[in-house]
This record gives C-alpha cells, sequence and structure tokens, in this order.
C-alpha cells in the first residue's frame, strides 16, 4: 500500500524544536535537530509559522494534550524562512495592534471586513469570540490596553510580548517547527482499504529534497502564492489576490504649485472619501439607467508627502480594493471635508444645500473679514473648524478668492465653487501608496467551499485553511488579526479532532 511504503521510508523524519537564542534585537530563533528512533503514529501539518500558523499549531497541541492523544501525535510546522511570525513583529510600528476592542458590539466588529463578514459571523459567535480572543492572551500574561480608537495593544507597547506568548504556548504543547523548511507542493494520497487520505508534503531545505507524510494538513501561508497554488492543486478555487489597505498617491496634486503642495502633516477629523465606479451590465435590471455605483468611507484624513493616507482612506482601499485594481489606480476620488456638519446643517435646514446656504448667510454675517482666515465653519460642542486653517486657505484660493477679499466681496459664482471644494473636492489618484503597519490583499481560498464551523476544505478531508490564505480580509484597526486567531484556533483543534477521529458534526 502506497501510504504504508511512504510511512516506512519516512519513518525517520525530522522533528524540530525552537532554541531561543538572545540577540541585540531581541529573541531569534534557531533549529536544534533531532531524530527519533520511533515516529509517532499521526501528523498534523501546518504550512507556514506566521500569525495564524503559530496560533493554529498551538490549539492543534493543546487539543491533543487534552485529549491525552499528543505521545501518538506530532504537530509539526513548516517555514520556508528563517523567522517565524516576521509580520506580527512589524505590526502596529513595532507595537502589534493585535485585537480591536472586544467590547464592541459583534455587528460593529463585523461592519469592519469588507470580505468575509457573513462567514465570520458564525465563527465570531460561537466557534472563537472577540472575547476569546481577549482571554487567550491575558490568561497567558499578556496585558492589553485600549485606545480611544479601539485598537488594543500590549502594555508593553512591544510586539515581542505577542510572540513570546504564543510562541511560549506552542514550546510547551509540544509543537515542532522546522524552519527554513520552503514547502514547494502537497500531494494528497488516497488510502487504498477506503480510509482517511493523507497529505505528502513536499520541501526543500539546504540539504536537498524532504517529503514528510501528514494527516491533517493546516494551510497558513498568508498571501504568499504557494498557499493559492496548493489549494488549486487540491481543487480549490482561488479569488483572484489584489492589495487592500493602502494610501494614495496624487502626484500632481502635491508637486510644486498643486493644491496639496506643502500641506504634508494636516489632518481632517472627519471626511468621507467617495469613489464613483461603473456597475457590472449583468447586475443592471432592464428598467434601470443608472450606470454608476458609489463606494464612501468616513473617518479621520491626513494629508502626505505622496496624497492622501488616514483611516478614511485605508478603509476606502479596502473596501473597494477590487474596484481600485480594475482601473490600474488611477482615477477621481471625491472628498467631502465636512461630512458631520453638513448633516448637522442639513437637519436644521430640512435637507438644502448646506455648504452653499451657510456660506452665502456668511457674506452678510461678517462681510469685512477676510475670506482665506476665517473659516466659518464649526461642528457641535467643538471650538475648532473642521478643516485646518491652511487647507481652509488653499481651498479658497482654489475656488478664484484671493487672499485680501472679504466676505462681503465675493461673488455667488464663487460661494458655489467654494462649498463645491468642500463637499466634493476632487483627489486625483495617481498610483497607490504603501501602507506599512499591514500589508493585506483581498481575495484568497473561495470560502464557499470552506466548512467555516472547522475551517476544513468541504472538497478534501483533513485540509485545513486559516489566516490571510483565505478570502477575508479587515480594515486596519487589529481586525485582520482577530480573523488570525479565530480561523487559527478553529482549523487547530478541527485537524486534531480530524486526526483524532472525534470531530464534530457540522
Amino acid at each position: 500500500m502506497r501510504i504504508g511504503s511512504l510511512m516506512m521510508a519516512f519513518a525517520a523524519t525530522r522533528r524540530a524544536s525552537f532554541v531561543a537564542k538572545q540577540g541585540p534585537s531581541g529573541p531569534s530563533h534557531h533549529i536544534a535537530r533531532t531524530y527519533l528512533s520511533a515516529e509517532p503514529s499521526k501528523k498534523i501539518g501546518v504550512v507556514g509559522a506566521g500569525a495564524s500558523g503559530m496560533f493554529a499549531a498551538s490549539a492543534a497541541a493543546e487539543a491533543l494534550l487534552e485529549q491525552g492523544y499528543s505521545s501518538n501525535c506530532d504537530v509539526v510546522v513548516f517555514e520556508g524562512t528563517s523567522k517565524a511570525m516576521a509580520k506580527v513583529r512589524i505590526s502596529g510600528g513595532g507595537r502589534c495592534n493585535v485585537i480591536h476592542d472586544h467590547t464592541k458590539p459583534l455587528p460593529q466588529i463585523l461592519g469592519s471586513y469588507p470580505r468575509g463578514s457573513k462567514e465570520l459571523r458564525g465563527l465570531y459567535t460561537k466557534h472563537f469570540t472577540p472575547d476569546d480572543a481577549y482571554r487567550w492572551f491575558t490568561s497567558r500574561g499578556v496585558e492589553l490596553k485600549t485606545e480611544a480608537d479601539g485598537r488594543m495593544f500590549p502594555c508593553t507597547d512591544d510586539s515581542q510580548t505577542i510572540i513570546d506568548a504564543i510562541y511560549e504556548s506552542a514550546k510547551r504543547s509540544g509543537v515542532n517547527i522546522c524552519m527554513k523548511e520552503k514547502v514547494e507542493s502537497v500531494d494528497y494520497v488516497q488510502n487504498c482499504d477506503g480510509g482517511a487520505g493523507r497529505f505528502q508534503v513536499n520541501t526543500k531545505t539546504k540539504s536537498g529534497s524532504v517529503s514528510v507524510v501528514v494527516d491533517a494538513l493546516i494551510l497558513a501561508t498568508g498571501s504568499f502564492p504557494i498557499g493559492h497554488k496548493i489549494a488549486k492543486a487540491l481543487g480549490h478555487t482561488v479569488v483572484q489576490p489584489v492589495p487592500s489597505l493602502f494610501t494614495f498617491d496624487a502626484k500632481d496634486q502635491v508637486a510644486e504649485g498643486g493644491i496639496l503642495n506643502g500641506l504634508s502633516g494636516l489632518s481632517v477629523p472627519n471626511a468621507r472619501l467617495s469613489l464613483s465606479v461603473a456597475e457590472d451590465a449583468t447586475e443592471l435590471s432592464k428598467k434601470r439607467k443608472r450606470r454608476k455605483k458609489v463606494l464612501s468611507q468616513e473617518g479621520p484624513l491626513l494629508i502626505t508627502h505622496h496624497g492622501v493616507s488616514g483611516p478614511a482612506a485605508l478603509r476606502l482601499s479596502a473596501f473597494a480594493a477590487r474596484e481600485f485594481s480594475s482601473v490600474n489606480y488611477q482615477c477621481e476620488v471625491s472628498i467631502n471635508f465636512g461630512p458631520q456638519w453638513e448633516q448637522e446643517q442639513r437637519a436644521k435646514s430640512g435637507g438644502n444645500s448646506a455648504f452653499d446656504d451657510c456660506l452665502w448667510d456668511v457674506t452678510r454675517l461678517i462681510p469685512k473679514r477676510k475670506v482665506a482666515k476665517s473659516c466659518p465653519l464649526f461642528c457641535k460642542r467643538s471650538e475648532d473648524p473642521i478643516i485646518p486653517k491652511r487647507l481652509w486657505s488653499r481651498l479658497v484660493e482654489c475656488s478664484g478668492i484671493s487672499r485680501d477679499t472679504n466676505w462681503g466681496d465675493v461673488s455667488k459664482a464663487k460661494i458655489k465653487k467654494l462649498a463645491q471644494n468642500l463637499s466634493s473636492f476632487s483627489l486625483n489618484v495617481t498610483s497607490k501608496g504603501v501602507f506599512k503597519e499591514e500589508f493585506v490583499t483581498a481575495g484568497g481560498v473561495d470560502l464557499k467551499e470552506v466548512i467555516m464551523s472547522k475551517m476544513e476544505s468541504r472538497h478534501v478531508p483533513g485540509l485545513h485553511f486559516c489566516g490571510e490564505v483565505l478570502d477575508v480580509d479587515g480594515v486596519t484597526g487589529g481586525f485582520n488579526f482577530m480573523g488570525c486567531w479565530a480561523t487559527g484556533f478553529v482549523a487547530g483543534q478541527s485537524a486534531a479532532a480530524h486526526v483524532v477521529g472525534t470531530e464534530t458534526s457540522q
């Protein structure tokens, strides 16, 4: 039987464990290889030692320990690089935004996932809740703090705290981590007697090619192409990945003479960014004539040397990731610099054009004051205008109003132009920028082909997925790591149940 011969051939398969060596930048992990005279009868393989992979490996090993099965099953992580959890280390500027505020209502949390929110609902409700993620870390000695925007960090402000917690959990549970073991392919081997098939993991090391047979496999390769390649080879559909969570470059407008030139560092407390895109003709009914749809997001906005960034820009880049990709990141984005103020004013006036009416009223209220030096737009309970003075002055100039013009001397046409720049300023996006704190893609293994309650393949028993290899992604704020922890935990426990033979029904 092929499985039997393969197991005999790899009876001396290498096991590896982390040996921490203190270096100038903190612990660095090296392999101590040992060879066993007697191999456990079962193996769980995890491809990728990133956030979700290490979390899944720890969950699998802990589940095996709880069931008294650890001596019969190895959990082996294959990592092609020399460092585990590299993304965790650099996230959040080195602080690691580990989760989002777990006390927020679940619908609010799910609303921060452009893709996968529906599928994550059950996972976050029944299998690994945001509260579970919080307790997992705090029960292991990690103190967490919540910042004003809901992001949660370790109190140490050091991502190494999170890395150590996950690593120690995996180490205590007996997880074996094979660094510099690059997985090149996976073959599914059917069992001749009708039993569960197994997976032959084909890796490449400095010393040559090695193959290891495992009974359950967890793909935790993030957005790396190898994970999608393996998933496709095993019969899965992969939604084409495109970048998500990026900033907007506006080369022409930040150049000398451009409206945003010299304004880098200014921030707007609340802005609405909108992208108009053509609707798919197949989605239109015969009666509908409208061929455009508008995607919008609100939040703080930051002007940079290259264009704009901040939560509003990042959220729009995530929710419109595919739309931006389809136009090669060259388009116009409309900016409303005062959506909250506009809403307040329209509530008072019964829905009239808020910016037009207010600015025209100002020409009578303060006719002798300079337009460029006096922004009259304030939100309730705020002593500051809705936009910074220098940005206001630039928008005034852009509207054809000179710096020494008084409010009482402004024509209605120029008031209308200023109102237009405030409510629908056109940002000419020339390319996408890079958001250094998170590296996220939209796309991955199609969720329709995954049993979310077990993170297991609907096509191949024993094949599991977790993390960014899936078509799930969140906006900035700790949501992507929350997805990693939840999918990793469930995938690990399900893989353990698969090898033990105690899987629960769907």
